[in-house]
């Protein structure tokens, strides 16, 4: 669980395994943990050292499935978890597939390249990590989460926007850079103008409408986590839209307080104090 300590701002330690049932939380903790760790391979350093430690993981990771386990306790979880809850291996594989990606970045051109990207990137993890905690009990409950992974990555993306920049990175897909008449070039050079405005909100509200979709629909089981991580996300989409063009320049990130105010009845209900 240490592993997740720093992930996601540290607020992954709390929001991805407090909010567990408390004999999930092993798993969950395994199924994430994994995906932190591939994740800082390709996100720090330099280019080759970003290679380097990515293929070292790959090859620990499909070496501790083949032999059932390992000396390092995060793959050696994740094995446990994935035999456990006999989740799929192409999980891994396309999570990887997303991530080589990453480190052969280009922009995508269209909404539905990265809409494929997430699917890959984070779509099969939260899947999995909610059939892990009893909240997807059925194949079309997956589907859902995977397709709410997409936005939850673009909302990642305009919380990120200044660093993935720094990064050389530019995930809004170009077709959409397009239809506001915003140049790539201007958004990687951080100029902010009314046009790179419009591009924003239209992103922001891209991800709203989603929010708004996914809370007419009743997903069972899966309704109280559901509930509250659209209510996180509706708070970084309020912060992206409020920094205006300071969204280039820092990454953005509603208070904890305001944060804690979404979770805390969550987890109570979880880990009833």
């Amino acid at each position: 669980m240490r592993e997740l300590d720093s992930a996601d701002g540290g607020t992954a330690r709390w929001h991805g395994l407090r909010t567990a049932p408390a004999a999930a939380r092993p798993h969950t903790a395994a199924v994430l943990a994994h995906g932190c760790r591939a994740d800082l391979c390709v996100d720090r350093g330099s280019v080759e050292g970003r290679r380097r430690r990515f293929t070292d993981f790959v090859e620990a990771t499909w070496a501790a499935f083949a032999a059932g386990g390992s000396h390092d306790p995060v793959l050696h979880a994740t094995v446990h978890t994935y035999r456990t809850f006999d989740i799929p291996l192409s999980v891994v594989e396309d999570m990887f597939t997303a991530m080589q990606r990453d480190l052969d970045f280009r922009d995508f051109a269209t909404f539905e390249e990265f809409r494929r990207w997430c699917m890959q990137m984070t779509g099969g993890t939260m899947a999995m990590a909610y059939r892990v905690t009893g909240a997807a009990t059925e194949a079309a409950d997956e589907l859902l989460v995977r397709e709410f992974s997409v936005y939850t990555q673009l909302t990642d993306a305009l919380r990120d926007l200044s660093e993935d920049l720094d990064d050389g990175r530019l995930y809004l897909p170009l077709e959409d850079l397009d239809r506001f008449k915003v140049r790539a070039e201007d958004v990687k050079a951080k100029r902010w103008t009314p046009a790179v405005a419009d591009l924003i909100a239209f992103e922001a509200e891209r991800v709203t409408r989603h929010l708004h979709k996914a809370a007419e629909v009743d997903h069972g089981p899966m309704n109280p986590s559901w509930h509250v991580y659209r209510e996180h996300m509706a708070l970084v989409i309020a912060a992206v839209l409020a920094a205006g063009q300071d969204v280039l320049h820092r990454p953005v990130q509603p208070s904890l307080g305001s944060l804690l105010n979404v979770w805390r009845p969550f987890m109570r209900a979880v880990i009833p104090c």
